[in-house]
């Protein structure tokens, strides 16, 4: 806000808007493989076209509207998201309706890519899960004991987070000053580990 509005604009269509539309890039691929095999398949609706080109249009809007806003969260781009899923819905359709021997393959193609990049995804994000959860037990026990043997401060690790293959899934690194009220002991957390020590403990 410190900068005249012309310059916010410039750099929300400049550098923000590219950035948050291309965080979903595999959708685009999907969209155009898809569309191929509509053009190759001769199965257009325009009605269906047009229904496709206006969530675009909603996509690129619901990301527009963050001109005014000082910062544009990652949380934030899942309306436009929504809005190319629902795009890429319509060219799904015609192109699941009528097939040939090339918009078959393409179809194939698609599922294919959104099934091979769906499941690293997955399976690197449940892991994640998993060892947070852990984590999050073995913090607790320690703050447990400390209690018990009437401590007056608990030192607990900080959270190792366990790669993920994209930045969507990743969890809030934020340690709120609230959880000593919340947990009724001082709580002093240590840098941020290096591996992964849920794996180091059996609860």
């Amino acid at each position: 806000y410190n900068q005249p509005l012309a310059w916010r604009v410039l750099e929300h269509f400049s550098e923000r808007l590219p950035s948050a539309m291309g965080a979903y890039w595999q959708v685009y691929i999907a969209f155009i493989i898809l569309l191929i095999s509509v053009v190759l398949s001769r199965n257009s609706s325009s009605k269906l076209m047009f229904g496709s080109f206006l969530f675009i249009l909603g996509a690129i809007a619901a990301n527009v509207a963050f001109l005014a806003s000082p910062a544009m969260p990652s949380r934030a781009l899942n309306g436009a998201l929504c809005f190319m899923i629902l795009s890429i819905s319509f060219v799904a359709h015609s192109a699941f309706t009528k097939f040939n021997k090339a918009s078959i393959y393409l179809s194939v193609t698609t599922y294919a890519m959104a099934f091979l990049y769906f499941i690293p995804s997955y399976i690197l994000y449940y892991s994640s899960i998993k060892s947070i959860s852990k984590q999050t037990e073995i913090r607790e026990e320690i703050i447990d004991r400390a209690k018990h043997n009437k401590q007056d401060q608990a030192i607990i690790p900080d959270y190792y987070f366990p790669p993920v293959l994209h930045a969507g899934p990743s969890l809030d690194t934020f340690n709120s000053e609230a959880m000593s009220r919340y947990y009724g002991i001082d709580l002093k957390i240590t840098a941020p580990g290096f591996f992964d020590y849920s794996r180091a403990f059996n609860f």
